[in-house]
């Protein structure tokens, strides 16, 4: 009895700490090579992204312009008019959109009949016209069919239009600060905490924006959202790359990314089906309820588990059942006594420093301390900054064709798709540089050779920045996969969370290049994107190959595999 109850701790098998790690190492190559361990991540991780395609487009269907808007008149409706006769009175030759109209005595004009209200208006019009005046000043804003979009609840029209065009900037700036924050902490306390985090930010935000009796309410849960979909991503994304073997990382990334377009797609179905837009939010927000079933599923990174020093967690992940192993502890070389009490000073100071580095910064330390990784991570900003605009900018630019809105989503959905399949091709047969650079060149070409298209031939105009925006598009998947392999596991999610903060500051940009500069010229937009575009295909030639199937895990192996020399040379 007294043997039986001995703690089994004692008779577990000693083994050295890199014998440990290059055991676990071997393992994840053989279980990420293929079976349930490697569906089950690229499930768990796919699932979620599909959702971020719900919510970040779904203000095109949500906070649309209505089909039609004019002023109505509190005076004019207990008359017997027609629609058509009280907007004739109210706004005869103004072409405001209803956001404006005649500065009449509408209390005097309502005890006459109609003919005898437009004999009078027309008689007053030619002896004085009459002042046009807001339409807030006489009445209120109506809408057709005001139910179908957030705009008519909040008279988010004429000189409040720019507060409804925060509903998608509260996306953007939601997306650009949760990369930033959610990558450090993906980096700090692993890819299902930070996960986990970021589903909790996805459903109440999603819960805000369905009920919100307040537009201020509504902005943060879209905000909300935005940081939760990079909560979402990066770190699902991480899972992926760093898990997976390389005969599956290629596809597996790539379909990853077109996952986001079929939530587009579906997007534009259910939207079309549900036409009020709380009753399509909420419809929008059940099925993210499935998050929490996504993060009772999902097992800790063991790459991330094996760089922390987690040994016992990742073998039960790996091995599917408790560790037999002891880490043998490591034999300390004795140090010197110092004899001297000032020569303790400086180690003081040392060990505070330390302090600081291996804190909540150390990630991003380690980002900009070393000059090559440093180097890489600036080109790879530019990369991201731009590609993230150009995809946004042929985005809003298609957005003004005279086209179902529906059609329009289920459109740019159906060219997205194909998109992120090129790159797979591609891939098989060259280098993740490569690629990349032949698709940065195809996009700047394609937006550049508008400028070779009259003003008047829509449809080619159309078509080439359509053929830009199929290749961003498959530009943003490579690239994304490129920058993952780029870093090693110590900063891989700061150095994606980092650069997805500059992409989004290109998607922020994007509305302002597309509405102001293009009201300078129609093609300045794309001409400016076309030319940062091919700037950026230039730049990936001063990055690595990183097609060589076998990841960095430490920063002073990756700075030291940076084929950076001979151009220094030169």
């Amino acid at each position: 009895m007294t043997q039986s109850t001995e703690n089994p701790e004692k008779n577990r098998e000693l083994i050295s700490e890199e014998s440990m790690k290059d055991l676990l190492t071997k393992q994840l190559e053989v279980v990420g090579s293929g079976g349930a361990f490697v569906w089950a991540i690229f499930f768990l991780c796919v699932t979620p992204n599909i959702l971020n395609g719900f919510h970040v487009s779904s203000y095109t269907l949500l906070g649309h312009l209505p089909d039609d808007q004019w002023c109505g008149i509190p005076e004019l409706q207990d008359t017997n008019w027609t629609h058509a006769q009280k907007r004739e009175i109210v706004a005869k030759g103004l072409d405001s959109g209803g956001c404006t109209v005649w500065d009449w005595n509408y209390g005097h004009l309502a005890k006459m009949s109609y003919e005898a209200a437009l004999n009078y208006t027309g008689h007053l019009t030619q002896i004085s016209p009459p002042a046009e005046v807001s339409c807030r000043v006489k009445g209120q804003h109506e809408f057709a069919h005001p139910e179908t979009t957030f705009v008519a609840d909040w008279d988010l029209t004429c000189d409040r239009s720019i507060q409804r065009t925060s509903a998608q900037v509260s996306i953007s700036l939601g997306k650009f600060c949760g990369s930033f924050s959610f990558g450090i902490l993906a980096d700090k306390f692993g890819r299902k905490s930070s996960f986990t985090l970021g589903a909790a930010f996805f459903i109440v935000g999603s819960f805000f924006c369905t009920f919100s009796p307040w537009y201020s309410l509504f902005l943060a849960g879209r905000f909300a959202l935005g940081a939760a979909s990079s909560g979402l991503f990066y770190p699902a994304f991480t899972m992926i790359v760093e898990n997976i073997c390389l005969k599956h990382r290629s596809w597996m990334s790539i379909a990853f990314s077109a996952s986001y377009p079929v939530g587009m797609i579906i997007l534009a179905i259910v939207g079309y089906v549900i036409q009020p837009w709380r009753h399509l939010q909420l419809a929008l927000t059940i099925p993210s309820l499935l998050l929490i079933l996504n993060c009772y599923l999902m097992s800790e990174s063991p790459r991330w588990l094996i760089t922390n020093q987690r040994y016992d967690r990742v073998y039960k992940i790996l091995f599917r059942q408790p560790s037999h192993y002891q880490i043998q502890p490591a034999v300390a070389a004795p140090s010197q006594v110092a004899s001297d009490k000032k020569s303790l000073e400086p180690e003081e100071g040392f060990s505070f420093g330390q302090k600081l580095k291996n804190g909540p910064l150390k990630s991003i330390i380690e980002l900009y301390a070393n000059s090559k990784v440093r180097r890489m991570i600036f080109a790879s900003y530019f990369m991201f900054c731009v590609t993230s605009l150009s995809y946004y900018v042929t985005a809003l630019n298609a957005a003004n064709l005279s086209v179902s809105r529906y059609l329009y989503i289920i459109g740019t959905g159906l060219v997205d798709i194909p998109s992120y399949l090129v790159p797979v091709i591609m891939l098989r047969f060259t280098g993740r540089r490569l690629t990349t650079m032949f698709l940065f060149l195809w996009t700047g070409v394609s937006l550049l050779l508008v400028l070779a298209v009259p003003a008047g031939s829509t449809t080619w105009i159309v078509a080439f920045a359509m053929l830009g925006r199929f290749g961003i598009s498959a530009t943003y998947s490579v690239v994304t996969l490129y920058t993952a392999e780029l870093y090693p596991t110590q900063i891989r999610n700061s150095a994606l969370g980092t650069c997805s903060t500059f992409a989004h500051v290109g998607s922020i940009s994007a509305p302002y290049v597309v509405d102001v500069l293009g009201a300078l010229g129609w093609y300045i937009p794309t001409t400016i994107c076309g030319c940062c575009v091919l700037v950026a295909g230039l730049l990936t030639l001063t990055l690595p190959e990183t097609g060589t199937g076998k990841l960095s895990d430490k920063v002073e192996s990756s700075a030291s595999s940076t084929p950076t020399e001979p151009a220094e040379k030169q």
